[in-house]
Protein backbone atom coordinates (compact mmCIF):
# COMPACT_ATOMS: atom_id res chain seq x y z
CA UNK A 1 0.00 0.00 0.00
CA UNK A 2 1.84 3.07 -0.77
CA UNK A 3 1.72 6.33 0.76
CA UNK A 4 -1.31 8.14 -1.05
CA UNK A 5 -3.48 5.34 -0.21
CA UNK A 6 -2.53 5.94 3.48
CA UNK A 7 -3.87 9.49 3.68
CA UNK A 8 -6.84 8.39 2.06
CA UNK A 9 -7.58 5.50 4.66
CA UNK A 10 -6.73 8.22 7.13
CA UNK A 11 -8.82 11.03 6.00
CA UNK A 12 -11.82 8.34 5.56
CA UNK A 13 -11.08 7.03 9.43
CA UNK A 14 -11.36 10.26 10.63
CA UNK A 15 -14.04 11.13 8.98
CA UNK A 16 -15.78 7.73 10.17
CA UNK A 17 -14.09 9.14 14.24
CA UNK A 18 -15.89 12.99 13.83
CA UNK A 19 -19.24 11.14 12.52
CA UNK A 20 -19.06 9.03 15.44
CA UNK A 21 -18.65 11.69 17.39
CA UNK A 22 -21.78 13.83 16.48
CA UNK A 23 -23.51 10.85 16.79
CA UNK A 24 -22.50 10.38 20.21
CA UNK A 25 -22.89 13.99 21.20
CA UNK A 26 -26.39 13.47 19.50
CA UNK A 27 -27.75 10.55 21.65
CA UNK A 28 -25.95 12.15 25.02
CA UNK A 29 -28.69 15.37 24.13
CA UNK A 30 -31.47 13.02 23.30
CA UNK A 31 -30.99 11.15 26.41
CA UNK A 32 -29.97 14.20 29.01
CA UNK A 33 -33.89 15.66 27.58
CA UNK A 34 -35.74 12.19 27.98
CA UNK A 35 -34.40 11.94 31.61
CA UNK A 36 -35.06 15.71 32.31
CA UNK A 37 -38.95 15.48 30.99
CA UNK A 38 -39.95 13.15 33.60
CA UNK A 39 -38.19 12.11 36.84
CA UNK A 40 -38.77 8.39 36.77
CA UNK A 41 -36.12 8.15 34.27
CA UNK A 42 -33.78 9.68 36.57
CA UNK A 43 -32.35 6.13 37.24
CA UNK A 44 -30.86 6.35 33.52
CA UNK A 45 -28.19 9.07 34.99
CA UNK A 46 -25.34 6.21 34.63
CA UNK A 47 -26.24 5.95 31.10
CA UNK A 48 -25.66 9.80 30.79
CA UNK A 49 -22.27 9.11 32.47
CA UNK A 50 -21.13 6.69 30.11
CA UNK A 51 -22.10 8.83 26.96
CA UNK A 52 -19.42 11.23 28.81
CA UNK A 53 -16.98 8.87 29.43
CA UNK A 54 -17.07 7.65 25.54
CA UNK A 55 -17.33 11.18 24.46
CA UNK A 56 -13.90 12.27 26.16
CA UNK A 57 -12.36 9.48 24.86
CA UNK A 58 -13.79 9.86 21.30
CA UNK A 59 -12.78 13.37 21.83
CA UNK A 60 -8.97 11.95 22.98
CA UNK A 61 -8.94 10.04 19.23
CA UNK A 62 -9.85 12.83 17.32
CA UNK A 63 -7.29 14.81 18.37
CA UNK A 64 -4.33 12.47 18.12
CA UNK A 65 -5.63 11.23 14.63
CA UNK A 66 -6.11 14.52 12.72
CA UNK A 67 -2.98 16.18 11.44
CA UNK A 68 -1.44 18.90 13.02
CA UNK A 69 -1.95 22.61 11.62
CA UNK A 70 -4.85 21.64 9.79
CA UNK A 71 -6.04 25.25 7.17
CA UNK A 72 -8.85 26.90 8.68
CA UNK A 73 -12.19 26.20 7.80
CA UNK A 74 -15.13 27.81 8.09
CA UNK A 75 -17.88 26.38 10.08
CA UNK A 76 -20.34 25.55 7.26
CA UNK A 77 -17.20 24.00 5.31
CA UNK A 78 -16.33 21.81 7.92
CA UNK A 79 -19.88 20.48 9.26
CA UNK A 80 -20.78 19.75 5.54
CA UNK A 81 -17.93 17.45 5.54
CA UNK A 82 -19.66 15.32 8.80
CA UNK A 83 -23.21 15.35 6.68
CA UNK A 84 -23.96 10.98 5.90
Amino acid sequence: MDSNENEIRSEINNRKLARAYVALAYARDVASSYIAETPAHAQLHPLLTVLDITNGLLEELLEHSMPPNLPAESESEACSDLVM
